[in-house]
C-alpha cells in the first residue's frame, strides 16, 4: 500500500508541477503584451520541495492516527471543512502544516476510507466516512459504532428482561390463588392441621414410655474422679458416673489402656489398665424415689414371668409354642470365623419353620458380614418383607467408638445390623416411638444391647414374644427364648405347657418329638 501511495504522491507532484508551468507560461505571454520589460521566469527546475516532502516517515504515522482519530470521533459533525479539521489536529500547540493535511485527506480518499469534496481557492471538506473500511484498516474500534452497539446490546438485555419480568408476572399471577380458591382452602388446611396434629392416644403414648428424672445416670466425659476435679479445678468432682481403674500388681500403667477393657479374655494376667465404674456414696432423695415408684405403679404394663424352651431348634415342632405378635432372632451365621458356638449352614437357615410362629406381625433379625444378603434371602423365604433396618454402634466400657473390634475380614466391624421384617397387616403397634440407632456398650461374644427389648417392648406393649437362638442372658420378662444354652424347660401358660407335655412326653426338645402331632 505504501508504494501505490508514494507512486500517487509522484504522478500528483508532476501534475501539480505541469499545472503550475502551464499557469506561468500562460502569465508571462499576457504581461508580453503589456510591458516591454523583461520577465523573470521562475526556475521550476530549482524549485524546493514541498514540506511535507520533508516531513519524516514517523511523524507522518503519527500524523495519520491524530486524523484517523479525528475523523471517527463522536463529536464531529458532517461535513466537515478542511478549517475545522485543521484546528481539531493543531489543539494539542502541534503546528501540522494545511498542505500536510490536505495530501493526508487525499490520501484517505485514494484509499476510499472518506469522501472529499473540493472547492474554490483549493478548499477541502470531508462528506463522509467509511468507518468498515478505516477501522479495518488500522485495527482500531470506532467509539461511536462501539457506543452504538453498546446501546442496541443494552436496549436488547433491557428488553429481554423486561419481556422475563412480565412472563414472570404473568404465571405469578396466573398461579396464585383467586380470593374464593383461598377461602375455599382454608377448610383443608385447617384438617391437615388437624391430621399431622399428634392425637390424644399417641401423646399419652410417647408419656407413657417416656423416661423420667432419676432413671438414668450420664457417664462423666473426663473418665476418673481425679481427672473430672483436675480439670474442672474444682475440690470435688461432678455428680456423674466415673471410672475407677483397677491396678493389680502385674499391671503396668504406663502401657496405657487395654483395647478390649470389660471384654478383655485374659483380665487376670493382661498387663494393661482396666476399669469398673466407680458410682457415688450420696443416697438417692426420698422424695425422687417415691416419686419414681409411684410412677412406675401407675404406668407399669402387665409382665409375665420369662419362660424358656432348651431345644434344638431346627427339628423343634413350632406348633407347640402358638403365636407370637414380635420375633427376634441372633442366628449363629456361618461367617467363616472361629466362633465360641457352633453355627448352622445357610440352607438349615432358610427351611426353619419361623412362618408357623406367626401370621401377622414382625421380625427382628440379626445379620453382620456376609450375612446381610442372606438376611434379606431368608426374611422372603419366610414370608417377610423388610420395612425397616436398626444399627447397633458399638462402643466400649469408656463409653468411646470401639476401634480395635474381634469381627470382620478387612475392617475391623464398629457395628452390627438388625433387619425389620413385616408379615400380613399387624395392629395395635406403636410407630414412630424409637429411633433406628443404638449406642451402646459391647459386653461378651453375641452379647446384643438390652436397648433392643426395650424398643420392642414400646412397639408392642405387653403382646407375646418369641427369641430364637438365646441363652440365659436373654431372658426377659413377656418373652419366649428358644436355644440349645438354656438350662431346661420353664413354660408357664396353660395352653402352651399342655400342648408340649402332649409333643414332648419326656419334655426334652433337643431330641425329635415322639408324641402326637399337633393339630391346628
Amino acid at each position: 500500500m505504501s508504494d501505490t501511495w508514494n507512486a500517487l504522491q509522484a504522478a500528483k507532484n508532476k501534475n501539480k508541477n505541469i499545472k503550475e508551468l502551464m499557469r506561468n507560461r500562460k502569465w508571462v505571454q499576457n504581461n508580453i503584451v503589456d510591458t516591454k520589460e523583461p520577465v523573470a521566469k521562475p526556475n521550476l527546475l530549482n524549485q524546493q520541495p514541498t514540506k511535507s516532502q520533508e516531513i519524516s516517515p514517523e511523524n507522518l504515522q503519527s500524523f495519520e492516527k491524530k486524523l484517523f482519530t479525528i475523523l471517527t470521533d463522536v463529536n464531529l459533525d458532517f461535513p466537515a471543512p478542511l478549517r475545522s479539521i485543521e484546528k481539531s489536529m493543531n489543539e494539542n500547540g502541534e503546528k501540522i502544516a494545511l498542505n500536510v493535511i490536505k495530501e493526508l485527506l487525499f490520501k484517505f480518499s485514494a484509499q476510499k476510507f472518506i469522501k472529499i469534496k473540493e472547492g474554490e481557492n483549493e478548499d477541502i471538506t470531508v462528506e463522509s466516512v467509511d468507518f468498515v473500511k478505516i477501522t479495518a484498516f488500522y485495527h482500531g474500534t470506532v467509539p461511536k459504532r462501539k457506543r452504538e452497539e453498546d446501546e442496541f446490546e443494552s436496549e436488547k438485555k433491557a428488553a429481554k428482561v423486561s419481556k422475563m419480568d412480565s412472563a414472570k408476572d404473568l404465571e405469578s399471577l396466573l398461579s396464585s390463588r383467586t380470593t374464593k380458591e383461598r377461602e375455599n382452602m382454608k377448610p383443608i388446611e385447617e384438617i391437615r392441621k388437624l391430621l399431622e396434629a399428634p392425637t390424644a392416644k399417641e401423646l399419652s403414648m410417647q408419656e407413657k414410655f417416656q423416661s423420667k428424672g432419676g432413671h438414668l445416670k450420664e457417664f462423666c466425659a473426663h473418665g476418673t474422679r481425679e481427672e473430672c476435679k483436675q480439670i474442672s479445678g474444682s475440690k470435688t468432682a461432678c455428680g456423674k458416673l466415673h471410672f475407677k481403674k483397677l491396678i493389680h500388681k502385674h499391671t503396668d500403667p504406663s502401657l496405657g489402656d487395654c483395647s478390649f477393657l470389660n471384654t478383655c479374655f485374659h483380665m487376670d494376667t493382661c498387663k494393661y489398665v482396666h476399669y469398673t465404674i466407680e458410682y457415688s456414696d450420696e443416697p438417692k432423695s426420698k422424695s425422687s424415689c417415691s416419686a419414681i415408684s409411684k410412677f412406675d405403679k401407675q404406668n407399669t404394663t402387665r409382665l409375665f414371668a420369662p419362660q424358656w424352651v432348651q431345644c434344638d431348634i431346627r427339628a423343634l415342632d413350632m406348633k407347640v409354642l402358638g403365636k407370637f405378635a414380635v420375633i427376634m432372632a441372633d442366628p449363629p451365621w456361618d461367617i467363616h470365623m472361629e466362633l465360641p458356638y457352633g453355627t448352622m449352614s445357610d440352607e438349615e437357615m432358610r427351611t426353619l419353620d419361623v412362618p408357623t410362629l406367626q401370621d401377622d406381625g414382625y421380625i427382628f433379625l440379626w445379620v453382620t458380614g456376609r450375612a446381610m444378603e442372606l438376611g434379606r434371602e431368608c426374611l422372603k423365604v419366610w414370608g417377610y418383607e423388610r420395612c425397616d433396618e436398626l444399627i447397633w454402634v458399638k462402643t466400649n466400657q469408656l463409653q468411646r467408638i470401639i476401634r480395635t473390634g474381634r469381627t470382620g475380614h478387612w475392617l475391623n466391624h464398629g457395628k452390627e445390623h438388625c433387619l425389620v421384617g413385616v408379615k400380613g397387616f399387624p395392629t395395635n403397634f406403636n410407630k414412630g416411638l424409637d429411633c433406628d440407632v443404638i449406642v451402646a456398650e459391647v459386653r461378651e461374644t453375641s452379647h446384643k444391647p438390652d436397648e433392643i427389648y426395650g424398643i420392642i417392648e414400646r412397639l408392642s406393649p405387653g403382646a407375646r414374644k418369641i427369641e430364637l437362638f438365646g441363652r440365659m442372658h436373654n431372658v426377659q420378662p413377656n418373652w419366649i427364648t428358644l436355644g440349645n444354652q438354656l438350662d431346661g424347660v420353664k413354660l408357664l401358660e396353660p395352653d402352651c405347657v399342655k400342648r408340649f407335655k402332649q409333643r414332648y412326653p419326656d419334655e426334652n426338645a433337643m431330641k425329635p418329638p415322639t408324641g402326637p402331632e399337633i393339630v391346628d
